[in-house]
């Protein structure tokens, strides 16, 4: 399941600016300390590396162009999975998730989406689906501590 971009998690942000996967999609990106975390966002081409505030990546983000203004991330996604996934077939070709919550009113936002988690050896997995469960709506991977429990 891993991706070329799970070896980028702990790795210091300036490092993964340079990485080769990474290089490619630079143009219009933009670099923002937001709540003591830095975040190196890439809008045109629907990623994002958030570091704590030590530089070191935590969460990278694979949007799906259905959130915050960012294009559709066009690389391999993490397992093999796609956006146009509906959450069964995500449970059918990653198995049973660690952790799965969502879809519950929370007043005042709404409703929250679904989510499943898979932990894996040296990262997490997580799969925010749209509202039906129909497609994926937003893909991140983690470093196991930063998880929220």
């Amino acid at each position: 399941m891993p991706s070329d971009f799970t070896i980028l998690l702990g790795k210091r942000l300036d490092d993964v600016a340079k990485a080769e996967a990474v290089l490619p999609l630079m143009a219009g990106s933009k670099t923002d300390l937001i709540d003591n975390r830095f975040h190196l966002q890439m809008p045109l081409h629907g990623i994002e590396f958030v570091a704590d505030f030590d530089g070191r990546v935590s969460t990278v983000f694979f949007y799906s162009g259905r959130v915050n203004d960012y294009k559709q991330f066009a690389g391999a996604l993490p397992g093999g999975i796609g956006f146009g996934d509906t959450q069964s077939f995500v449970h059918q070709r990653l198995g049973q998730p660690s952790a799965n919550g969502g879809g519950k009113v929370i007043q005042p936002f709404g409703k929250a989406p679904k989510w499943d988690r898979y932990d894996r050896n040296g990262f997490s997995l997580h799969i925010q689906y749209v509202d039906n469960e129909t497609s994926i709506s937003l893909v991140s991977l983690m470093r196991p501590d930063s998880v929220p429990r």
